[in-house]
């Protein structure tokens, strides 16, 4: 049998130079953006729909693929199919379907002056960029409600083929497009987009709490910001951007909200007598004594089960920042402000992204009566959004730099999105494999002339004593992510030994990822290790880097 490092160098024979590159080389050198011309096919068509104010420059070549062009800019894919009837020969690719994204139809359509698609509301603002965009024919159908993105601090809506976005603070006529192309493109293209427009997806909703999250509303519980995970106390958790919900393995039918306030240094206010406009609910906590809540608040909060899910008020209503408001639950804070077309909004804080730095300890159990389950033990409504279409073709680069001998894959392209009526709701195609239509280097294949550049990364920067941590590892060249390689990882313990695991090979996004043992340390003691991949000449490229194990105090 051919030893460990025999085989590794064979898996690195396309990928590897035979030079090791330093530690401490820069990873975003290797990925300079690159702009290309809008290729004279699209010109029009890409002028028409708004040029590069709106759709943002090229930044993939004209490629062809089974005589259908395409070409992706940094907000959208540019398609024209030859063979399709002339209002349907230009069309925008449907990256969205690609996202694993779509929520499901608003349950109320009663508002005559709001614009509806497919059984989903189109955001106020969004509408007339909508609109100048040619509607369901070149947006394709919206995928999710629109949902506030507190890290980006912007409100967001995806659609099939593109996505908006508004930023806090922007005038209201000031919307922008999302970089799907950035996102689908990635490596390949490396675009120049902005910040704000960065493409960023939730994590999926876990199967057991997914039936749960529907019938709250993503816009209660925001987003998965976390895959589901064991804590100590024994429960299955799954932290949200609003909420965190947790649910007892024993009892798969109980799913409640985990007491998050007090953990996040939300200390009780004094109790106050009953008092304020009586429109307002006073909520009696001890002796007559209690809090206020806001008319507003008691009203969202009964619309979902009431107090049984918020648990109790901790304190009175206060500002926290220019005209928001806060009030805050045991389980949840309850923000009021003025939204971009001047009506009183209440959603809930986005207490998640607290939460999920701390480090893991033990918790007390949840408060509050579970939320309602359906009829069946276990939620069974699935959280992963089905796909329909097929999933898009990758950018090549020019015909040129392509040897004349080579085939094209054997991949499907995507039918061609059709313009339909508003009213009428499209079949969902079946969903198809992964097209894999792979960019030709500019340089031979098998000389690669850039460094290879390794990362490390932990799911945790603090665990807590006797918590697992998970290490990933990614490796690239040429701002490409290279497979089939199949780092080291040794963890340096306390009594001076060490242990190595060996990690699977890196998948097609350049990425391995181990589950390391616990550690049981003091808290405060600093873990290092280091990963390393061997190169063709039998060196070793090392990172190395640390974790913290922490108990709150």
């Amino acid at each position: 049998m051919l030893s460990r490092k025999v085989v590794l160098a064979a898996l690195l024979i396309a990928a590897l130079l035979a030079a090791a590159c330093d530690e401490a080389s820069d990873y975003n050198a290797s990925l300079q953006p690159q702009v290309y011309a809008i290729d004279p096919t699209f010109r029009e068509f890409y002028d028409l729909l708004g040029g590069e104010d709106l759709l943002g420059p090229g930044i993939s070549p004209l490629f062809t693929y089974q005589n259908v062009d395409y070409q992706y800019t940094v907000a959208v894919l540019m398609v024209r199919d030859p063979g399709a009837p002339a209002y349907q020969r230009f069309t925008l690719g449907p990256l969205g379907l690609d996202m694993g994204l779509r929520e499901a139809p608003a349950l109320s359509l009663d508002q005559p002056d709001k614009r509806y698609i497919q059984g989903r509301l189109v955001y106020d603002l969004f509408v007339p960029l909508y609109e100048k965009l040619g509607g369901l024919r070149y947006t394709g159908e919206p995928l999710t409600e629109v949902h506030y993105n507190p890290e980006k601090a912007r409100y967001e809506q995806f659609f099939a083929n593109l996505g908006f976005y508004w930023r806090e603070g922007d005038p209201r006529d000031s919307v922008h497009l999302l970089a799907y192309g950035a996102w689908k493109c990635d490596a390949k293209c490396r675009s120049p987009q902005s910040e704000a427009s960065t493409v960023v997806l939730p994590f999926r909703t876990s199967k057991r709490f997914a039936s749960s999250v529907e019938r709250l509303g993503a816009d209660f519980t925001g987003y998965a910001i976390t895959d589901e995970h064991e804590t100590p106390d024994g429960y299955i958790e799954q932290v949200f951007e609003n909420v965190v919900l947790v649910v007892d393995p024993s009892q798969p039918g109980r799913i409640s909200l985990r007491a998050v306030t007090e953990r996040l240094g939300y200390r009780p206010d004094p109790l106050q007598s009953r008092k304020g406009n009586s429109q307002d609910y006073f909520y009696e906590i001890q002796g007559g004594r209690g809090y206020i809540v806001p008319r507003r608040f008691f009203e969202y909060l009964n619309q979902r089960s009431g107090f049984e899910l918020s648990g109790p008020p901790i304190g009175e209503i206060a500002r926290v920042k220019d005209a928001v408001y806060q009030q805050c639950f045991t389980n949840l804070c309850l923000q009021a402000f003025l939204d971009a077309l001047g009506n009183i909004t209440v959603r809930p804080a986005p207490l998640g992204y607290t939460y999920r730095l701390l480090p893991v300890q033990e918790l007390n159990q949840p408060v509050g009566e579970p939320v309602a389950q359906p009829d069946a033990e276990e939620p069974t409504i699935e959280a992963e959004p089905e796909t329909s279409g097929q999933p898009q073709p990758e950018a090549q680069l020019p015909a040129e730099a392509q040897p004349g001998s080579e085939e094209q894959p054997e991949v499907e392209a995507y039918p061609p999105a059709e313009e339909q009526p508003e009213s009428v709701e499209q079949p969902e195609a079946e969903v198809q494999p992964p097209a894999e239509v792979e960019i030709q280097p500019q340089v031979p294949p098998s000389a690669p002339s850039g460094p290879v550049i390794v990362q490390v990364w932990e799911s945790f920067p603090m665990v807590a004593p006797r918590q697992s941590q998970e290490i990933g590892v990614s490796v690239f060249q040429d701002g490409q992510p290279v497979p089939n390689v199949e780092p080291d990882l040794t963890v340096s313990l306390l009594d001076g030994s060490q242990h190595t695991y060996y990690m699977l090979p890196t998948g097609s996004d350049g990425q391995s990822r181990m589950t390391i043992d616990p550690i049981d340390a003091d808290s405060g003691t600093l873990v290092p290790y280091k990963a390393c991949i061997y190169n063709l000449g039998g060196e070793t490229l090392c990172v190395q880097d640390s974790f913290l194990i922490w108990i709150s105090p």
